[in-house]
């Protein structure tokens, strides 16, 4: 899995972001800011290799609806052969709610991102992150994660604004010292 992830890496490094997946210590922590017991409707965005997606299935409740929209052929193509039976719908954020609709997926109480927001532009930051808030179930949690340390960039600055100007209310978790580079939890909603 860890090589897959470094070879996109590699291959294509503004669509990736990272060059080791997340650990299960900040896939435990983002999943576990979800609620996940009581979602009826949950979305993953930038799946990659699957280290979030395998806290959320596991965390699901029976009956709850979940796709995971992925950008990356070979990434979506390994999240449907190493989780059979979830929704993998290969396309980009920019129109989740497009995407959303297509597979008439009911409005998430839940989106958890491992999209790499540092690296992309302003315009597209906000693109994306309308069709979030926009997508939102009433009460909806939207979860991502920022490395810490580049969170003081401008890049890292500006997706802080971002989310401030578009969540009501915008929550930071303490630092995963057991990722690599360290990360913490955005928890925002609506």
């Amino acid at each position: 899995m860890s090589l897959r992830f470094l070879q996109a890496f590699v291959s294509s490094p503004a669509t990736v972001g990272a060059v080791w997946p997340s650990s299960p210590a900040l896939a435990r922590a983002i999943v576990g800011e979800a609620n996940l017991g009581s979602a009826e409707s949950v979305v993953e965005l930038g799946p990659g290799t699957g280290s979030f997606t395998r806290h959320i299935v596991g965390g699901l409740r029976p009956g709850a609806k979940f796709a995971a929209l992925e950008k990356n052929e070979g990434f979506a193509e390994a999240i449907s052969r190493d989780f059979p039976g979830i929704r993998v719908i290969p396309g980009c954020a920019t129109r989740l709610g497009e995407h959303l609709q297509s597979e008439k997926m009911p409005a998430p109480n839940a989106i958890i991102s491992g999209l790499p927001w540092a690296i992309f532009d302003a315009e597209l930051q906000t693109a994306i992150l309308s069709q979030i808030q926009n997508s939102l179930a009433d009460g909806g949690v939207f979860l991502t994660f920022a490395y810490y340390g580049p969170h003081r960039s401008a890049a890292g600055r500006r997706f802080r604004a971002n989310l401030d100007s578009l969540f009501g209310e915008v929550r930071r978790s303490r630092v995963v010292l057991w990722n690599f580079p360290p990360a913490f939890v955005y928890s925002c909603r609506r």
